[in-house]
């Protein structure tokens, strides 16, 4: 019993060091598979910086583009000025033509008699003024909505800027989220530096526990050194036993047995003891190998510590950089705020003076009531009829330059969208194609979103282009057959749409003259809303016809499909306006504004009835057919 506690006391060390060195060695692998980790994520910051980098020079490039859209404007606003100085001295001008002809009824009014054959010549020239003031008022008229359409330009340039104020805090939502990756790096660094100072500490305590098992040892070696002292002793007195059985024969046999039980027991001990010295020679041994492995742990968490230091210190000069780009990036959205903002006073500038034009056209409106009522003479009125030509002849080609200039500007806002649009989809792409494997569920989502409304964005600036194409376009007149037209358009949209079950009725249609391209983008758009807005119903009817309306030929497209509010009609016909949600009938809300545009320039007119899930009916009217 005595033997196996002491071979039981000897392998407990034995088993705690390798225990130990297992813990190390797991330590160790840890500590290596962290710095790979480390060594990843610090690629993948260099990544993300230089998608900034690129993202950043983009943004300046757009306010490059920005800076010289102002300058345009403010060149707009200085002519318009011009003009309007221009107009104030012709409203100078007539007010001193007033008093003069103030004066000259003075004189009039003694030469009544001479006035009453010239009344009914004036009045045939009142009539003749009449329609003049009439042409004015309809001038005026296309004047008011074409300031509207630049209103509305306006306006899609604002939403634009939102769009892209938003953009930028997505971006600073980026380098937030940067910015906590480096906290969890630094954090993670933090860990490891702990781990680091638990095995300095566990070295320690080995050291301890060797220096206590080698006090053990020494322990034993006096203890065997006090059983060879014992083992004399009794030898000594084995000898004096001997000499005492000789006297006593009968206690010499009990005392020779007791002697060989003794040797019996001291060469048992002679075997432990020599045993015991073997177990301290290989503890030694072992005890140094640990201390030369313990030197060199201690030596390889002193280097992981250093590069730690200096992984650190590449996170903190990161983290440095990162803060810069951020500081940068507020910046470049406070400047863009301060762009918007003076683009808003430009707006609410141009607002104030086409108020002021219209107070002066109110002005010259009266004084040309007040020169009828004075009855101008015959010479002065002539004079008045050549310069309110001129006037009309200067203002139609004043509107024509703006509506050229605005249709260039939306042309080309057009285009140079398309440059940005096409990097963000290139580089959500190469994240999706490159990094899918890395990327969560919820990331990849968000990227096909991105994906998605880049391609919606796209799709916008196609119809912002066709809109702008059908304003520029000339006229080309020809007779068209305007039921062969529909028919084919019907077959086209009926094969698109062979899942639907669907009613048509095209009753006799007029020939009308036109532009044949323009007319029939007029129908396709009419009809394939039709097919659109009854795609949810059972069955769907359709009914397309014409009319005759005193100078006009009326045609209608009508169906029971989703129908529209009335009170939300004034949207109706606004560039990318919309009254159904994307989510439930696609489209981009240009379909309806290029209608427009085109009745417009053929002298017709567009309007539409419509109920709310009863359906709706779009009607354009044209002029009657005319011989080219």
């Amino acid at each position: 019993m005595h033997k196996i506690k002491k071979k039981d006391m000897s392998s407990v060390p034995t088993e705690e060091l390798a225990f130990q060195h297992e813990e190390k060695e797991n330590r160790a692998a840890e500590l290596i598979i962290a710095n790979k980790e480390l060594a990843f994520q610090n690629g993948e910051k260099k990544d993300r910086a230089a998608e900034l980098i690129i993202a950043n020079k983009e943004l300046a490039f757009q306010k490059e583009e920005k800076k010289k859209r102002a300058e345009e404007l403010v060149i707009a606003n200085k002519e318009l000025a011009f003009q309007n100085e221009e107009k104030g001295n012709r409203a100078a001008e007539l007010v001193i033509a007033n008093k003069e002809l103030a004066y000259q009824t003075e004189e009039k009014e003694d030469r009544a008699a001479e006035l009453i054959i010239a009344n009914k010549e004036l009045a045939f020239q009142n009539e003749e003024k009449g329609n003049r003031a009439a042409e004015l008022v309809i001038a005026n008229k296309e004047l008011a909505y074409q300031t509207e359409e630049k209103e509305d330009r306006a306006a899609e340039l604002i939403i634009a800027n939102k769009e892209l104020i938003f953009q930028n805090e997505e971006k600073e939502n980026r380098a937030a989220e940067l910015v906590i990756a480096n906290k969890e790096l630094a954090f993670q660094n933090e860990e490891k530096e702990n781990r680091a100072a638990e095995l300095v500490i566990a070295n320690k305590e080995l050291a301890f526990q060797n220096e206590e098992k080698g006090n053990r040892a020494a322990e034993l070696i006096i203890a065997n050194k006090e059983l060879v002292f014992q083992n004399e002793e009794k030898e000594n007195r084995a000898a004096e036993l001997v000499i005492a059985n000789k006297e006593l024969a009968f206690q010499n046999e009990e005392k020779e047995n007791r002697a060989a039980e003794l040797i019996i027991a001291n060469k048992e001990l002679a075997f432990q003891n020599e045993e015991k010295e073997n177990r301290a020679a290989e503890l030694i041994i072992a005890n140094k190998e640990l201390a030369f492995q313990n030197e060199e742990k201690e030596n390889r968490a002193a280097e992981l510590i250093i590069a730690n230091k200096e992984l650190a210190f590449q996170n903190e000069e990161k983290e440095n950089r990162a803060a810069e780009l951020i500081i940068a990036n507020k910046e470049l959205a406070f400047q863009n705020e301060e762009k918007e903002n003076r683009a808003a006073e430009l707006i609410i500038a141009n607002k104030e003076l086409a108020f002021q034009n219209e107070e002066k056209e109110n002005r010259a409106a009266e004084l040309i009531i007040a020169n009828e009522h004075l009855k101008k003479a015959e010479y002065q009125i002539a004079e008045l009829n050549i310069g309110l030509e001129q006037k009309i002849i200067e203002r139609t080609a004043q509107l024509e330059a703006a509506n050229k200039e605005m249709e260039s500007f939306s042309y080309s806002v057009s285009h140079d969208l398309r440059a940005p649009l096409r990097a963000i989809n290139g580089f959500t792409q190469i994240l999706v194609e490159d990094y899918q494997d890395q990327l969560d569920p919820d990331a990849l989502e968000i990227l096909n979103e991105i994906v998605g409304n880049s391609s919606r964005m796209g799709q916008l600036i196609d119809n912002l282009l066709e809109f702008s194409r059908f304003g520029k376009q000339n006229l080309s007149m020809v007779t068209i057959n305007i039921t062969e037209m529909v028919e084919s358009i019907v077959k086209g949209l009926q094969k698109e749409h062979s899942d639907m079950e669907v009613r048509i009725t095209i009753h006799p249609l007029e020939n009308i003259t036109g532009d044949k391209n323009m007319l029939k983008q007029v129908f396709i758009n009419m009809i394939s809303n039709a097919f659109k807005y009854t795609s949810k119903k059972e069955e769907a009817i359709i009914e397309i016809g014409s009319y005759k309306q005193d100078k006009q030929t009326v045609y209608y497209v009508k169906d029971n499909g989703a129908g529209f509010d009335m009170k939300y009609y004034d949207k109706l016909y606004g560039v990318f306006q919309r009254l159904h949600s994307s989510n439930e009938f696609e489209g981009t809300g240009v379909g309806l504004a290029i209608i427009q545009r085109i009745i417009n320039k053929h002298s017709g007119s567009a309007w539409a009835e419509g109920i709310v899930n009863e359906g709706a009916c779009f009607y354009i009217s044209l002029p009657k057919l005319t011989k080219i």
